[in-house]
């Protein structure tokens, strides 16, 4: 994703922050109607939607359970860093060194979901959306296309010397969860825990390059990327904001022996739930 998206993104969450920060308080346990009013909304969605905070007690609007939900959404919007690991370990065996990198970034989000709530607290739902993973290359290398196992071709720098060399790969991705959300605070937020498996389907990879000597160029190919992954999820956070971390259960890589037990830890900023 390109930088502008992220930049974006940051200060999307600080404007709401501040907007959030700068509600009034109430003096007794009651959320007001007008209180309710300046509450913000980090969903948008289309559809039967789960939000029942605006029912509160002085309105007397009594809520039933289970309520079933779903329809379109754009929400948990995750934004942070995967940290790949070879067999448990952040420093890579011999053979995999071509993959070592600067940075490698997560972002996604859910664009779909469905659900019940079983209760004020409880709820379990599923959703779908899409995942991206970036990893930026140290190496100077060429990732052999439609190839198995995954074959690195070493590029002398004195011919061509990338300064750009980013392995991508775009996922559906589909997780179930749990939900716990705590009391309404105060100021009508919640605490929340989220946990469960998720699923991945591969839908691209992709090499982005760029050098002096050959500009910007750009390969698709699969790399041997894994085309199901699975893995879980966990989520903790209040009101609208939360820290996620990912972890997945298989490699990262298929029909590359060389890559067995590589596989990818993901973690960061959630913005909506």
């Amino acid at each position: 994703m390109k930088t502008y998206v992220y930049h974006m993104i940051v200060w999307i969450a600080f404007g709401l922050s501040a907007t959030t920060a700068a509600q009034a308080q109430t003096q007794d346990t009651i959320i007001t109607e007008k209180d309710s009013a300046k509450k913000v909304n980090m969903n948008l969605s289309l559809g039967k939607d789960d939000d029942d905070d605006q029912n509160n007690d002085k309105e007397k609007k009594k809520v039933k359970y289970p309520r079933v939900f779903g329809g379109l959404t754009f929400t948990r919007i995750d934004w942070g860093f995967s940290r790949p690991m070879d067999n448990g370990s952040f420093t890579f065996s011999e053979e995999n060194q071509f993959l070592s990198h600067s940075r490698a970034s997560n972002f996604g989000f859910d664009i779909a979901q469905f659900g019940v709530r079983l209760d004020d607290n409880i709820k379990i739902y599923t959703a779908a959306g899409f995942e991206w993973n970036y990893m930026r290359l140290t190496s100077n290398v060429l990732l052999n296309q439609n190839q198995a196992p995954l074959t690195p071709t070493f590029v002398d720098r004195n011919e061509v010397n990338y300064t750009r060399n980013v392995l991508t790969s775009t996922y559906l991705r589909v997780p179930l969860a749990f939900e716990w959300r705590s009391g309404r605070s105060r100021g009508g937020d919640r605490v929340r825990i989220v946990a469960g498996p998720m699923f991945g389907i591969l839908l691209k990879g992709s090499q982005r390059l760029r050098s002096e000597e050959l500009g910007r160029q750009s390969f698709r190919d699969t790399y041997n990327l894994q085309s199901f992954q699975y893995g879980g999820h966990l989520r903790v956070g209040f009101g609208s904001f939360a820290v996620f971390t990912k972890y997945y259960m298989n490699d990262m890589f298929e029909q590359s022996p060389a890559q067995e037990g590589f596989r990818n830890f993901a973690f960061g900023l959630t913005l909506g739930f």
